[in-house]
């Protein structure tokens, strides 16, 4: 989750807002906010000793929702992957085909290719 210039709070492509009773509303879609989610929502290391299923799940839908853990937020988008801590612990876990697809398409482009001469 970032805090965009004019103090209004988003991920990926959306706002969030968060209701007086904590809850996390995301494209009008209102997701518990428990200390779990966020725990994952604002933290860049996160400490997984509270995080639930339950926080798992709805952290995924609300990345789904906004394509936040796309590279430029575009659906056609790769996943982003980085060296983080959140991505390695949450995101990589959360949608692990997307990690395999993306580290294939990079070992592809690093291979020689033969000249035509």
């Amino acid at each position: 989750m970032r805090r965009d210039a004019d103090g209004t709070f988003g991920i990926g492509n959306s706002a969030v807002q968060i209701d007086r009773n904590s809850n996390v509303i995301v494209q009008v879609v209102p997701y518990k906010g428990t200390k779990g989610l966020f725990e994952i929502l604002t933290r860049k290391k996160v400490g997984r000793s509270f995080i639930t299923g339950r926080d798992m799940n709805s952290y995924r839908a609300i990345l789904e929702a906004t394509h936040g853990h796309l590279e430029d937020n575009d659906p056609s988008g790769g996943i982003k992957t980085t060296r983080g801590a959140k991505y390695k612990v949450i995101i990589s876990k959360l949608f692990p085909t997307g990690m395999v697809t993306r580290r294939r398409s990079e070992s592809t482009s690093r291979q020689k290719w033969a000249t035509i001469k």
